[in-house]
Formats: C-alpha cells, sequence, structure tokens
C-alpha cells in the first residue's frame, strides 16, 4: 500500500506541477498588469530614459541633416498627417516625423542609393542599441550599466534585418503608389507578425538567446496575450505621432522638428522597451 500511494502521490505532484504550465499558455497577462509593472520599473529607475534621449539626439540629428540633404523627403508631426493615424511600431522611431515617398527612389543614381541604404540600416541600428540598453537597465536580474556586446551584436542584426523588410512592406504599399486601402491591408497584414516578433528583443538581450530561437519563444507570448500586445504597439504608435505635435510651439522648422524627434524618441522608446521587459518578467515569474 505504502508503494501504490507513493506512486499515486508522484503522478497528482505530476499533473500540478504541469497545470500553471499549460494556463500560461492559454492566458497572459492583462493590459493592466503589464502597465502596472512597467510604470513600478520607471518610477524605481529613471535611468531608463537615457538610452533613448541619446538615441532621440541622434534621431533628430539625422532628421536635420535630412532637411538639408538632396533625399526629397517632408515632415509630418501631429496634426499635419492627420488627427486619426494607424501605425504599428516594430521598434520605436527615431526619426517620427520624418515622411517618406517611394518616388525617392525613382531614378535615384547608385551612389546615392547606396547612401540612403547605408543611412537608414544606421538609424536602425542606432534603435537597436538603444533598445538593448534600455532592456538591460530595465531588467533587475542583470549585472553591470551594459549588456554583453554579443547580445548587442545580436539584436542590431535582428532589428536591421526585420526593419528592412518591414520597410520595404509598407513603402512599396504606402498611399503615395497604392492607395490608402492597400496600405492598411498591408498594415493589418504585418500586424500578427508584430505581435509575434514583441517580446524576441528581450529574449535576445535578457535572456541570451540568438534571433531564431528569440523569435521561436516570443510565438507563446503572443499566443498567449495576442489582445494585450497589439493594444500596446497601438497606443505606442499613436502617442509616438501625437507627441510631434510639440514641433508647432518651437519658432522653426529646425527647431520643431528635433524638439518633436527628442521628445517622442524618448518617451515611446523608453515605454516600448519597459513594456516590453514588464510582459517578459512576469510570464516568468
Amino acid at each position: 500500500m505504502a508503494t501504490d500511494d507513493s506512486d499515486s502521490d508522484t503522478v497528482t505532484e505530476g499533473e500540478t506541477n504541469s497545470e500553471p504550465l499549460v494556463s500560461n499558455l492559454g492566458a497572459g497577462p492583462g493590459l493592466r498588469s503589464i502597465l502596472a509593472t512597467a510604470f513600478a520599473l520607471l518610477r524605481g529607475r529613471p535611468s531608463l530614459a537615457i538610452p533613448f534621449a541619446v538615441a532621440g539626439a541622434l534621431g533628430a540629428t539625422s532628421t536635420v541633416a535630412r532637411l538639408e540633404s538632396p533625399y526629397p523627403i517632408g515632415l509630418a508631426p501631429f496634426p499635419e498627417g492627420g488627427l486619426v493615424r494607424l501605425s504599428l511600431p516594430f521598434v520605436p522611431r527615431l526619426e517620427p516625423t520624418v515622411e517618406m515617398s517611394p518616388a525617392l527612389l525613382t531614378g535615384m543614381k547608385p551612389r546615392f542609393l547606396v547612401a540612403f541604404v547605408g543611412w537608414q540600416v544606421a538609424i536602425s541600428a542606432a534603435t537597436a542599441v538603444a533598445f538593448a540598453g534600455c532592456l538591460w537597465l530595465a531588467d533587475a536580474d542583470t549585472d553591470g550599466l551594459t549588456p554583453p556586446l554579443d547580445r548587442v551584436a545580436w539584436l542590431v542584426a535582428y532589428v536591421v534585418v526585420i526593419d528592412s523588410v518591414l520597410f520595404g512592406a509598407l513603402f512599396l504599399s504606402s498611399p503615395a503608389s497604392a492607395g490608402v486601402g492597400l496600405a492598411l491591408v498591408a498594415l493589418f497584414t504585418l500586424a500578427p507578425f508584430l505581435v509575434w516578433l514583441f517580446v524576441a528583443p528581450a529574449i535576445i538581450v535578457v535572456g541570451g538567446k540568438r534571433p531564431i530561437a528569440a523569435v521561436i519563444e516570443s510565438l507563446d507570448y503572443a499566443v498567449a496575450s495576442p489582445g494585450t500586445i497589439l493594444a500596446i504597439l497601438v497606443g505606442l504608435g499613436y502617442v509616438g505621432y501625437a507627441l510631434t505635435g510639440v514641433s508647432r510651439l518651437a519658432s522653426s522648422t529646425t527647431a520643431g522638428a528635433t524638439l518633436a524627434t527628442v521628445l517622442s524618441a524618448t518617451v515611446t522608446g523608453t515605454a516600448h522597451a519597459v513594456a516590453v521587459t514588464a510582459l517578459y518578467r512576469i510570464r516568468l515569474q
């Protein structure tokens, strides 16, 4: 009888331990829980804003340089781009006021095209570095002020590759080339992938996994909390756009673009990284 009881206890214990794992896959943390955790992180570590404040200054410099460059771009701060504007950020935008059209690439000479592509890659890489720094600082279990260089390098590669794909897809389906309707279809088609990839940066930087493994693991978070992640992305996209409205307070276009870029990138970039960290940490607890 003792042996039977022991076997029964073992089976029962195994079943009990497995239940939370199965449950967690089907029901992730809600928006309120993530926001509360993110707010607590920000309140406890104001220094979290530093990486994207620096990146925002870089984005402002790049925006001003674009205005003076031969590349035809436009500025569309809030509300010039419309009172309601839907965007889902894969990573925070370091140049939230910059608008580009497919006509930019038409007839561009090879050397200018190479320079333009290099410029875009540099912005993506800078975003990834700031993202890595903020994710690392936001996680309570990490040691030191900076993440390991190999993890930063993997995140840079990951962001550059996927950002390039998303940029190309949205660029080719922009209103100037395909109509607003098709642009919205493209955006909603990409939405599930953006939800899927939401937590991958934290898995790379904090978890120490390579991009492919991080993408696979990130799917579990997306399946558990798809609506919550989508709401966060929509909120971040609109807040980032709305904050560019501070450009109207400046006395010149250059000053306005600089102010709007630094504020938008700092606030939404930090919020994005902290939200990713919050969801990642909650699911691990």
